[in-house]
């Protein structure tokens, strides 16, 4: 029940990351052109994207967590470095509830 939708979210993560990649492409290619209307796009999508993207992730890495009971806690699962090196992305840039906007 808490695992399927990481997995499935995932998955979203990987279509929004080839969007991303195809529209940056895109961009490098117009801006030998002298053309920046993608520019301003993909500020608002990749703004957006680590917003929506960092917040779903420690959410999913604190379902884990609280999945495998007290295991979570111990260091041999790994989740506790992993939350404390993934953490800061929460708010890197700025809060993730200005950015979503």
């Amino acid at each position: 029940m808490k695992l399927v939708p990481l997995l499935a979210t995932s998955i979203a993560f990987g279509v929004c990351h080839a969007f991303t990649i195809r529209k940056y492409n895109q961009l490098l290619v117009d801006i030998k052109s002298q053309k920046f209307e993608l520019l301003d796009q993909m500020h608002h999508f990749t703004s957006g994207f680590k917003s929506v993207f960092s917040q779903f992730t420690m959410d999913g890495i604190l379902s884990i967590r609280q999945s495998i009971g007290g295991a979570g806690y111990s260091a041999w699962s790994g989740l506790p470095y992993a939350i404390d090196d993934f953490s800061p992305q929460v708010t890197y840039e700025g809060d993730n509830t200005v950015m979503a906007q």
